[in-house]
């Protein structure tokens, strides 16, 4: 009885699943896409460095003040935790690690996670990697909404 049930339970669920997959919600929403895509032009990044962007912050997926892990801890009074109100804390967050990747990213993941997350570097490499992947398949290989002009924001000085 137990293996027709286990049976029966495997059937239902490929059915029942694919239409939960279309629904599912993205990996980063389309309101995170548009501030990740403006630090990465205001950090002149690349295509890959955009995608790394935004596989960090689905990685790490802090709350407000902790968004892309730059800091350690909070209360630890580095710069970057000096808002936890979600947009500015995003967008210093980004900034830093924006400025992480513009500096230290060589096309070598392993190698920037010795850098982005000394502790542990490999397991998050290789993390990251697969989030990647998975980011540009969501996307089909091309980054999501319009790229837009170069701004200053005003809080980031």
């Amino acid at each position: 009885m137990r293996r027709f049930a286990y049976s029966s339970l495997v059937a239902v669920a490929a059915l029942v699943l694919p239409s939960f997959a279309e629904e599912a919600a993205p990996l980063v929403p389309e309101r995170e896409w548009a501030m990740i895509r403006q630090l990465a032009v205001n950090y002149d990044l690349g295509t890959e460095q955009t995608w790394l962007l935004a596989a960090i912050r689905r990685h790490e997926n802090g709350r407000p003040g902790l968004e892309f892990g730059i800091g350690g801890p909070m209360n630890s009074g580095h710069p970057a935790h000096r808002f936890q109100d979600g947009t500015k804390s995003f967008y210093v967050q980004g900034a830093w690690a924006a400025g992480t990747v513009k500096r230290h990213y060589r096309g070598d993941l392993y190698e920037f996670g010795k850098r982005y997350c000394p502790a542990g570097s490999a397991k998050w490499a290789q993390r990251v990697a697969w989030l990647i992947v998975r980011l540009k398949k969501e996307h089909g290989g091309v980054l999501p909404g319009p790229r837009p002009p170069k701004r200053t924001i005003p809080f980031l000085k």
